[in-house]
């Protein structure tokens, strides 16, 4: 019994050497082979901007990329209390600078109205409902993620009416009692009513039979058609709702919100999980931004992406999405994020933008100069690690380079999570 247990302590250690050893070799390297990247940014300063975590950047590293892009994206790891800031930050930064109204969000086209309402009215029960049949859980009675509404709903108070900020839900139809309440909504307007039936499966059956003899009974007027685009937008997205892919779906959206508003030579800003907004396909699969790049989109060569990286920071994990030991008992569990950990996630040439900034810090760089070497790597967009591999973050296309996929990068060090609801 004794030279069992003296052989499992013994191939624990062994195995516990092995990692440490792994994990050591890999910083290592990566501080090797980023030695002119970290040579690159201290004799190009005036490329990054860092400030403190209690401060504001300025993205004054955008404004030349607004004269050549029409769509911004930005990417975040979702449950992070710097990465929502940032986002309100950068929706004040292209609203001021360049007149910006259209804000895409990870959102449906009934959420989406249902926050819009809120945006008039002020009635802060209108976040709660969407937050929560929200498809990001990290979400659900969430301050961080509420607050930014509010933010923007007090922008919207001091700017003129043709300033103010609209949001438009490009996403897969994300909670069907959600989109039943808008189109009861919308119904009514036009004085037809209707029971739905309450089974999803059912419903869906009447939307594809009985809504289009709906649809044809209105009489078209110029009160009333903007309704009926509406009821014919939220009928499509229903027809799709299992058959068609999430990223096809916000693509088909984009670019009908895109004619139907007349987005053409306008400003537009998204916020997405990083996946939706990288430019080149990952793991054989085209998200939202690679979309961005097809012929037939409207914004092809004309969209800039930003993504995060993190060190030493927290994030809000959804409890029942965690392991039993990792989980606490409320719906909300506090863990760490760090793209330096090569046991979870460890992206290559984070140590590049370690070594040029301070702890407690938000840091953007512009990645995208003409002779970047991030134009001739991979670094920061290859990773490694058990996240890594569960979020299906391969490289598909190994000829491609950072750039390709993102233009600026955000580093986030010592970010507190997004703070749950008390």
């Amino acid at each position: 019994m004794k030279n069992k247990l003296f052989k499992g302590i013994k191939y624990l250690c062994i195995a516990l050497l092995l990692c440490l050893l792994y994990s050591f070799s890999v910083k290592k390297y990566d501080n090797y082979s980023g030695e002119n990247y970290v040579q690159y940014w201290e004799e190009n300063k005036n490329l990054f901007e860092s400030v403190n975590q209690n401060e504001n950047l300025t993205f004054r590293h955008l404004d030349s990329h607004l004269k050549t892009n029409d769509l911004f994206l930005y990417g975040e790891f979702h449950g992070i209390k710097e990465t929502t800031q940032i986002d309100f930050e950068l929706i004040k930064y292209f609203n001021k600078k360049a007149g910006m109204k259209i804000h895409l969000a990870e959102i449906d086209f009934s959420q989406a109205y249902f926050l819009n309402e809120y945006l008039k009215n002020g009635n802060e029960k209108l976040i709660d409902y969407v937050l929560n049949s929200w498809i990001i859980y990290h979400g659900h009675n969430n301050y961080d993620y509420k607050n930014k509404w509010i933010q923007i709903y007090k922008l919207n108070e001091i700017n003129p009416e043709n300033s103010q900020i609209k949001v438009y839900g490009i996403d897969k139809i994300q909670n069907i009692d959600v989109t039943k309440n808008h189109l009861k909504i919308l119904l009514s307007k036009i004085n037809l009513l209707s029971d739905f039936p309450k089974d999803e499966n059912l419903f869906l059956e009447w939307v594809k039979d009985e809504l289009p003899k709906l649809i044809s009974s209105i009489n078209l007027n110029s009160t009333n058609i903007n309704y009926a685009i509406d009821i014919e937008h939220i009928r499509k997205n229903l027809i799709d709702y299992k058959t068609t892919t999430r990223e096809d779906i916000m693509f088909l959206n984009f670019n009908d919100l895109y004619k139907r508003y007349n987005f053409e030579g306008q400003k537009i800003y998204g916020y997405f999980g990083e996946a939706h907004v990288l430019q080149k396909e990952m793991n054989n699969k085209k998200d939202f931004g690679a979309l961005m790049q097809n012929q037939n989109s409207p914004v092809k060569n004309k969209t800039y992406t930003i993504i995060s990286r993190y060190l030493d920071s927290y994030m809000d994990a959804p409890s029942k999405y965690l392991p039993f030991f990792l989980r606490s008992n409320k719906e909300h569990t506090k863990t760490g994020v760090s793209c330096d950990n090569t046991f979870s996630l460890y992206h290559f040439g984070i140590s590049d933008l370690k070594n040029v900034t301070n702890k407690n810090t938000t840091t953007f760089f512009d990645i995208n100069k003409p002779k970047s070497p991030y134009k001739k790597s991979l670094r920061l967009i290859k990773s490694t690690g058990l996240l890594s591999l569960i979020s299906g973050m391969k490289i598909t296309d190994k000829n491609t380079s950072t750039t390709d996929y993102a233009q600026g990068i955000i580093l986030i060090r010592n970010s507190d999570w997004a703070e749950p609801m008390k």
